[in-house]
């Protein structure tokens, strides 16, 4: 699917290094000249950053992603464009600057990074509420405000400092540093916040106050959507010292606001200690060596290892520390679509076969940092037919139409020459777990 992000440029106030006679000369001009300059004016400040843009975006009308950072280098033709939270991520695009009632940014070739949360699937037909247009409410040379055009989220497009992939690798660093919770005092208020890393929000708690609040990790710690007003003081933007755990305010009027984070408790495991080689026991005694590969963008992880054919996607559950595995579509076979599906087989019979994607099942960490060992048990023990296994099917409609299941037993597919992972058991670490 090709798609186009575009960014919509109107009600443009440039604060850039001109002349009352520049801006006479500009708005003698008629329309069609006017837009001309602004185009060309436009480009000049896209291009004009030596290590490009951090494009501070914000999918979803409910801000359920939180915020990301995307990184965008600007050439003559292409986008060189990066996520902050994936290592080494670039992928180029071509751009247009065009007219569409006001100048428009256009890029022409599918991106997978800059339309991550606006692609649709088997699973989301709506993607994640990503934009594809940002309407510009103004120009600087350091800063472009923006919003989306359907969200109406506000958004920004930063100068770099200093290369993506410095950028990139020091709010990774962020992102696994980052604490459980927060408390502290903002001017006159007491306040204590829990944290979401993967969701990227904290819920802050101020006497009988309470509040939501959303952020993207930047390079130095975090920025919240919009500042945040409590106890007579607004605060935005925060610096992470990793050492001492401690939120320091950077904003004008607001450097003496410092947060003590509470790091995770060593019995707990945060998303970034997860990411390990594991075997994955299961059946009598079948052994499956695997990878767990987080996924900071979505806050999930990628095992990997059953198959080059496929991967399979575990949820991080922010409330419990745990990881949730469910049925999910994992690829096609002749065109049809490929399930990784929870079941219930005992006794050599399959039953009660899932295809939706529930997080059946929960894997808990045992506790133990030398020889630690995710279980496996069913998410909700109360079902009458507990699901203990996993299996791959396709789905197809036969001669008469109807939709029907098959076993997948083509041997591309196959993990120790079976489609069935029968009475999962553990994932057991290799390697002790550091502090």
């Amino acid at each position: 699917m090709a798609l186009s992000l575009s960014f919509i440029i109107c009600h443009l106030s440039f604060s850039v290094a001109c002349t009352s006679n520049d801006e006479d000369d500009i708005f003698d001009l008629p329309a069609s000249q006017r837009l001309a300059a602004t185009i060309d004016h436009a480009r000049q400040v896209l291009r004009s950053a030596e290590y490009g843009w951090e494009f501070e975006y914000y999918p979803s009308a409910t801000l359920a992603y939180g915020g990301v950072v995307y990184t965008v280098k600007f050439d003559s033709l292409t986008a060189n464009v990066g996520c902050s939270l994936i290592a080494d991520s670039t992928e180029t695009s071509y751009y247009r600057l065009t007219n569409d009632n006001g100048p428009v940014l256009t890029f022409d070739t599918y991106n997978s990074l800059l339309h991550y949360f606006s692609t649709p699937n088997s699973d989301e037909y709506e993607a994640k509420g990503g934009e594809f247009e940002f309407v510009i409410d103004s120009i600087a040379d350091d800063l472009i405000t923006l919003y989306g055009k359907k969200t109406r989220n506000t958004m920004y497009l930063r100068r770099l400092t200093a290369a993506p992939s410095e950028y990139a690798k020091k709010t990774i660093s962020i992102f696994d540093h980052f604490v459980d919770s927060i408390r502290g005092t903002i001017g006159t208020a007491a306040i204590e916040g829990k944290c979401n890393p993967t969701r990227r929000s904290i819920n802050i708690v101020s006497g009988r106050d309470t509040f939501d609040v959303h952020y993207t990790y930047t390079d130095q710690g975090i920025r919240l959507y919009r500042p945040l007003r409590i106890g007579g003081t607004s605060v935005q933007t925060f610096s992470l010292d990793t050492l001492s755990n401690t939120l320091t305010c950077t904003d004008q009027g607001a450097g003496n606001v410092t947060l003590q984070g509470i790091p995770y408790a060593s019995n707990v495991m945060s998303y970034p200690r997860y990411e390990a080689d594991y075997a994955m026991i299961y059946g009598t005694n079948d052994t499956a060596y695997v990878h767990l590969k987080p996924n900071r963008l979505e806050g999930t992880y990628i095992m990997q290892g059953l198959s080059p054919k496929y991967d399979l996607v575990l949820r991080y559950d922010a409330e419990s520390s745990d990881l949730k595995l469910g049925a999910q579509v994992i690829g096609t076979y002749n065109g049809n679509q490929v399930y990784w599906s929870t079941v219930n087989y005992r006794n050599g019979s399959i039953s009660n076969i899932q295809i939706a994607d529930e997080g059946q099942f929960t894997l808990h960490w045992n506790g133990n940092r030398f020889y630690p060992r995710l279980n496996f048990t069913a998410t909700d023990p109360k079902e009458s037919n507990l699901v203990n296994s996993g299996l791959l099917i396709y789905l197809y409609h036969d001669a008469e139409g109807n939709l029907t299941a098959g076993l997948l037993s083509d041997d591309e597919w196959l993990t120790n020459g079976s489609f069935l992972f029968d009475n999962l058991k553990s994932l057991n670490r290799k390697g002790r777990l550091e502090e």
